[in-house]
């Protein structure tokens, strides 16, 4: 009897023991995990992060996903509580191809999902570094940002720009919901380069429009470009700028105050105040913003002012300071020389920050955003002595200096508690304190810029050094 007794109680034993081996997780048995990638091949490029993305679930938990690529030594284990259980889970993993990988090279991604039942399923995604990511280029010949187009004169808009691709153009679409404008161009063979023109007509009731152009590639994961071209339609000019660049000057490069925006508006009649830094200056006068075309008045054969494209420049004879009025309707100009009569702030490269304002030496520096070094305190823009302006040996109405821009950018340049201060307003314009209020904001290229704050035209010029 004591025999059988002991024979029951070993296998009771020897079936709880086997029971333990066969779930050594301590869970019940469950159904195999699942695992549902968004793609079964990922695009990259050496030096460029992809993303890993896949849907995980199981029935009564997750324990972990194992994400490995081991010729790229990755081996990244994404482990899961299980207090409470984890019965779904979004995958992003997101990684970068080493720099000395080749374009031409291809890899699986390895997925190990593990359940809490010990249960494990393999999912291989395909990864290639002969990736192309960048959207289509579309240049714009015309009309520009910002472009004018007199009505007086006609209501063509024509319409012309170039699209490039490496991948090859899908298509072309040019819209403008105002107009009912909503056209596309389907490119058969997926071209590199196309070339679109054509002319549309506009109402001839003044308005102001904004034109999208949009270009989508043939990658296999396609890639798509798009701007938006600011259009004034108008039977009188809204703005002239003068310009003292040579034809052909990229008018976009710069970040604040090329070309010049106009002093005084009356009717069609537009009054500058400009400085020429040198004799025998060359300046136009433009229609528009960001472009010479299409309004650039120059001077014709007979010294005469036209709207022309192909016109010579304007000279004011000798360096200084002039009063320059046109018309460009009536096509006439006047440029007359005068004396400044405003105050000359002197020595501000030798200010001292001082609380008693007698024992005060006024400094010119700038507080803002976008620039490095400058917050919106003066005591930073004391104490930043490389945001410090400094006078122009030539010319005691500019103050000078060099600012690193690192993004969109707007400034008020001051000394001790804004006083003095310029604020930067829209157009170029610095007024003096207390002026215009509301800083504009400029986007700018990061880089390194000339700075000029010409005190008697109350204008900042900040140019692409």
């Amino acid at each position: 009897m004591k025999k059988n007794v002991f024979l029951f109680f070993l296998a009771l034993f020897g079936i709880l023991l086997t029971g333990c081996q066969n779930n050594e997780s301590g869970f019940p048995s469950s159904d195999n995990p699942t695992v549902v990638v968004s793609t079964k091949e990922i695009y990259g490029a050496p030096s460029r992060k992809f993303e890993i993305k896949a849907a995980l679930a199981d029935d009564l938990g997750l324990k972990s996903v194992q994400i490995q690529i081991p010729e790229l030594s990755l081996d990244k284990t994404i482990s899961f509580a299980t207090n409470p259980l984890l019965e779904s889970y979004d995958l992003s993993y997101f990684f970068e191809v080493p720099a000395n990988r080749g374009t031409s090279e291809a890899f699986k991604i390895k997925l190990i999902v593990t359940d809490v039942s010990g249960n494990v399923v393999n999912e291989e995604i395909n990864l290639r570094l002969d990736g192309e990511f960048a959207a289509p280029s579309i240049s714009m010949i015309t009309p520009k940002e910002g472009a004018v187009i007199l009505l007086s004169t006609s209501n063509d808009m024509p319409v012309n720009f170039v699209v490039n691709d490496d991948s090859g153009i899908d298509y072309i679409q040019i819209k403008c919901e105002e107009l009912g404008i909503d056209e596309t161009v389907q490119l058969d063979g997926a071209p590199h380069s196309y070339t679109f023109n054509k002319t549309y007509k506009l109402p001839v009731t003044a308005a102001n429009y904004v034109l999208t152009i949009t270009a989508k590639d043939k990658f296999t994961i396609p890639n798509t470009g798009s701007i938006n071209i600011n259009i004034v339609a108008t039977n009188e000019y809204p703005a002239i700028y003068l310009c003292d660049q040579p034809k052909g000057t990229n008018l976009t490069t710069d970040a604040v105050g090329v070309p010049m925006y106009f002093h005084e508006k009356t009717g069609q009649d537009f009054e500058f105040k400009y400085y020429a830094d040198k004799d025998n200056k060359e300046i136009y006068f433009l229609g528009q913003e960001s472009d010479f075309a299409p309004h650039c008045f120059g001077l014709n054969a007979s010294n005469e002012l036209i709207d022309d494209v192909a016109s010579t420049p304007i000279i004011l004879p000798t360096k200084g300071y002039y009063k320059i009025k046109v018309n460009p309707n009536t096509l006439k100009y006047t440029a007359e020389k005068y004396t400044p009569s405003s105050k000359v702030w002197a020595d501000v490269a030798n200010g001292l920050w001082h609380d008693d304002a007698a024992q005060r030496k006024p400094f010119v520096s700038v507080c803002g955003g976008g620039i490095q070094g400058a917050t919106w305190d003066t005591w930073d823009a004391w104490t930043q002595k490389g945001l410090h302006l400094a006078n122009n040996a030539s010319n005691p109405y500019q103050l000078v200096g060099e600012y690193t821009l690192t993004g969109t950018m707007e400034a008020t340049f001051t000394g001790q508690w804004w006083d003095p201060s310029w604020r930067l307003i829209k157009n170029g314009i610095a007024t003096m304190s207390p002026g215009e209020n509301g800083n504009a904001k400029y986007s700018a290229a990061p880089g390194v810029y000339k700075v000029v704050l010409d005190t008697e035209l109350e204008r900042v010029f900040i140019t692409k050094k």
